[in-house]
């Protein structure tokens, strides 16, 4: 599973380099075309520094149960939309936006605990 993970981390590491290398060398490249609306962008934002910011202040908590805690809150909001409870629309580009965030929030994490073991046994080889 990790080589799958180290593989697909590479090819998207990749695609990135391919999609930032041809809008730096592209004459005629428009931001604006490629940016996602203000309303997506807010919810990456949000997902992403609730997260963060609880995690930091809340250290004995579960990082997980944390992503989860504000994922299930988001649902809970737009399902309130879709049943009209509160102001705004269901939207599903919001729900991924969401994911989105704290996934991004998550990923470094994730990284961090999938390097860990390997970093212990080297350190055991060498001492």
């Amino acid at each position: 599973m990790q080589a799958l993970i180290t593989w697909a981390g590479r090819a998207a590491l990749l695609g990135v380099l391919a999609v930032a290398f041809a809008g730096a060398i592209d004459p005629h490249h428009d931001a604006r075309r490629n940016a996602p609306p203000a309303d997506v962008v807010e919810h990456v934002a949000y997902g992403y520094l609730l997260t963060v910011l609880t995690i930091a202040s809340l250290p004995r908590a579960s990082p997980w149960l944390i992503g989860a805690g504000f994922l299930g809150v988001a649902m809970g909001f737009e399902l309130m939309q879709a049943l009209g409870l509160v102001s705004g629309t269901f939207q599903w580009k919001d729900v991924a936006a969401n994911i989105a965030g704290v996934a991004a929030a998550l990923a470094p994490l994730a990284l961090a605990d999938r390097l860990a073991p390997r970093e212990r046994s080297e350190r055991r080889g060498r001492g």
